[in-house]
């Protein structure tokens, strides 16, 4: 089956999964400003983008159990190799942790195996973590890809049995998005057992409902001009830099704009400036990379945070979570330091790409 790949859209990717590894390295550098502060939003983002990119490529394509199988391994392909391989990587960070502590004395302030144990590790090897397990563990950004690979499963099971008819599907997600949205309103938008899946299902139906309403626009009706999605895309930066904290009321919204966001840029005329400026291939190519990104750079940011730390000495702050900040005086120093690890995480998701990712997504799963 042909895939269908919309630029502008894997360029946005690729920005949201440098912001999100920009938020988890906070040395109080120029990067680290309002957006990105609450860039944790940018998963949020991933969710609407995914349900609209699966509903674009398998809305019509799922008609029996067969092909739903089919596109469950391909979903599988995609994303296990990638997050085994930084699973392993974490064990070997809670060993190094260990032994430090052994022969060293010296304690970390999540103690080897304490939050990290066997269970946790299991349920990680399985990609259950974030459906069984009450906090995040080990590369703690997977979470994210254990609610999307159980979601993926339950949207390609509803395509299954409504036959990818609209009129059959939209209500039953528009009525999740509600009831979805009410108990976040209430339980809060965290990474635990509870709101994560529900965070995933809430975007990734907000993200299906957009395809549908695309779908039956975008042989009647485009945008011919870059005004509107411009716009758009410049209020969510500036919600998401405002109202983007947890704890405000009513950020569980904030989604719904994404999607607005991304109806008006799919809308848009080809070859306007958006489009053209979206479709650079640099950008582009951030987007190929982007779960490479999102997934190697929680290791690399702990790599250079103990150097700063033990080897440079640098100052720190450690909060109520055991999460340690890294104080450093020159802001310019903070600029440079945040961009040699963005352009260390850049160089290792290509080598990601390029020798795990296309590997495995070449695997044509049999069934």
């Amino acid at each position: 089956m042909k895939q269908h790949k919309l630029l502008p859209l894997e360029s946005l990717r690729g920005i949201a999964a440098i912001s999100v590894a920009l938020y988890h390295f906070n040395t109080g550098s120029h990067f680290n400003n309002a957006f990105v502060s609450n860039a944790w939003l940018m998963v949020d983002f991933f969710f609407v983008l995914s349900g609209f990119v699966i509903a674009l490529n398998y809305i019509d394509n799922i008609k029996s159990a067969k092909e739903l199988l089919t596109f469950q391994k391909k979903r599988f392909f995609r994303l296990y190799p990638l997050h085994l391989i930084m699973l392993v990587v974490f064990v070997c960070i809670e060993f190094a942790k260990y032994i430090v502590e052994v022969n060293f004395g010296l304690i970390a302030n999540n103690r080897a195996f304490s939050v990290n144990n066997l269970q946790a590790f299991a349920a990680n090897f399985v990609l259950l973590q974030n459906w069984t397990l009450s906090e995040v563990t080990y590369n703690k950004a997977s979470w994210s890809i254990s609610a999307e690979f159980i979601t993926y499963a339950i949207f390609g099971s509803l395509i299954l049995i409504t036959n990818g008819k609209r009129i059959l599907m939209a209500p039953i997600l528009f009525f999740g998005v509600v009831i979805f949205g009410f108990i976040l309103k209430d339980y809060g938008m965290g990474a635990d057992n509870v709101s994560g899946p529900l965070r995933c299902l809430y975007s990734f139906s907000i993200g299906a409902i957009v395809f549908m309403i695309y779908s039956f626009l975008k042989n009647s009706y485009s945008l011919q001009t870059s005004l509107v999605p411009l716009s758009l895309l410049f209020l969510s930066i500036f919600i998401v830099s405002i109202y983007g904290k947890k704890n405000i009321e009513y950020v569980q919204l904030i989604p719904i704009l994404f999607g607005v966001s991304i109806l008006t840029l799919v809308l848009s005329k080809k070859d306007i400036f958006i489009d053209r400026l979206l479709s650079a291939k640099w950008l582009v190519y951030l987007g190929t990379i982007s779960y490479g990104i999102y997934m190697i750079h929680a290791a690399i940011w702990w790599l250079i945070t103990q150097l700063l730390r033990f080897i440079f000495r640098f100052p720190n702050q450690i909060n109520h979570e055991g999460k340690v900040r890294i104080m450093i005086e020159s802001q310019y120093l903070a600029d440079l330091i945040s961009i040699c690890g963005i352009g260390i995480i850049i160089m290792l998701a290509h080598f990601s790409y390029k020798f795990i990712e296309i590997q495995f997504n070449s695997v044509k799963p049999k069934g």
